[in-house]
Parts: structure tokens; C-alpha cells; sequence
């Protein structure tokens, strides 16, 4: 025989005999449960939001016609319940409810002077215990220079559906 032949012959065998050795690698093993103890999980509960009747401005406690250039605000009060060892909550104005408010005001002719509706807890920063809250709702109407009559007579419904919401913060950002 040629020595390429059984060089190859050689390879080939020493491959098999690698293969097949692979498969008989034997080990014991074993596993044991585990005790989870007694957890559950929390709980977040805003209840009980009530708004004042009215907007205000400054000393103007009853705003019924809003033009561009006011800053309104409504207090809303509530009460928000939360359960857990590392809990605590933004509290803000939903996205989409805003959105459609907003939108009341925001015709594209006054888009330059864009209605912005923001919420926030009074005093600022996040809820870190049960209890009551007061929320301010602040609708800005900037004073612009667009010069037109379209936003004139806008229904502001919209500001009756805002919503409130709790959510929880990131207990360890």
C-alpha cells in the first residue's frame, strides 16, 4: 500500500475512535427542591379622584372661556394604596386622553400656538407611601403669533375625559 493511503486509512480510523469515545463520557448528577417560602405580590390602587368644579387662573376661580395666552389648572384629589416592600408611583395625565385634548385645541392653522395639557403631583416628585394625593392638571394656551380665528369657539369637552394615572416607578433605576 501506499503511504497516502495509509496515512488516510489511519485519519480515518482515529477519527472514529475520537467519535466514538465522545459518547461514553459518564457522570452522576442529582437535583433536590427548593423551599420558596411565602411570596406575593404587591399592589397599586388609585381610587376615589375627584377634580374641583371649575379651571382657575390666578385669582380667577371660575373660567368658563379660555383664549390664547391663559394658563389654567384644576386640583384633583384621590386617594392611591400601594402594597410592596419597594414600592412607589408616578402620577400623570394618560397619554392618549391628553392627546385628544389636545387636539381640540390644536387645529393645523394654530399649530405654532400648540395647547399643551401637562399633570402633576402638587409639590412634585413621587408618591412613596398610601394616602391621600392632589394632582394639578395645567392647560397652557401660549400667547402666538399666529393670527387667525380658527380655535375661536373649540369645544373643550375633551378636558372631561382626561384620565389620572398611577404608575409604578422603577424600584431600583
Amino acid at each position: 500500500m501506499k503511504k497516502s493511503t495509509k496515512g488516510s486509512i489511519a485519519a480515518a480510523a482515529a477519527a472514529v475512535l475520537l467519535m466514538g469515545g465522545a459518547g461514553s463520557l459518564a457522570y452522576w448528577s442529582d437535583s433536590a427542591d427548593v423551599d420558596g417560602g411565602s411570596v406575593t405580590a404587591g399592589s397599586l390602587d388609585l381610587s376615589n379622584m375627584t377634580c374641583a368644579p371649575t379651571w382657575t387662573e390666578g385669582a380667577d376661580t371660575d373660567v368658563q372661556l379660555i383664549v390664547p395666552g391663559d394658563t389654567i389648572t384644576k386640583q384633583c384629589t384621590g386617594t392611591i394604596t400601594m402594597t410592596g416592600d419597594h414600592i412607589s408611583a408616578d402620577v400623570t395625565l394618560d397619554d392618549a386622553s391628553v392627546a385628544t385634548a389636545e387636539a381640540a385645541f390644536n387645529l393645523p392653522a394654530t399649530a405654532g400656538d400648540a395647547v399643551d395639557i401637562t399633570a402633576g403631583l402638587t409639590g412634585g416628585g413621587t408618591v412613596s407611601s398610601s394616602g391621600p394625593i392632589s394632582v394639578t392638571i395645567t392647560v397652557d394656551w401660549p400667547y402666538g403669533s399666529v393670527a387667525d380665528n380658527d380655535a375661536q369657539g373649540v369645544s373643550t369637552s375633551a378636558l372631561d375625559d382626561l384620565v389620572i394615572n398611577a404608575v409604578q416607578a422603577d424600584p431600583h433605576p
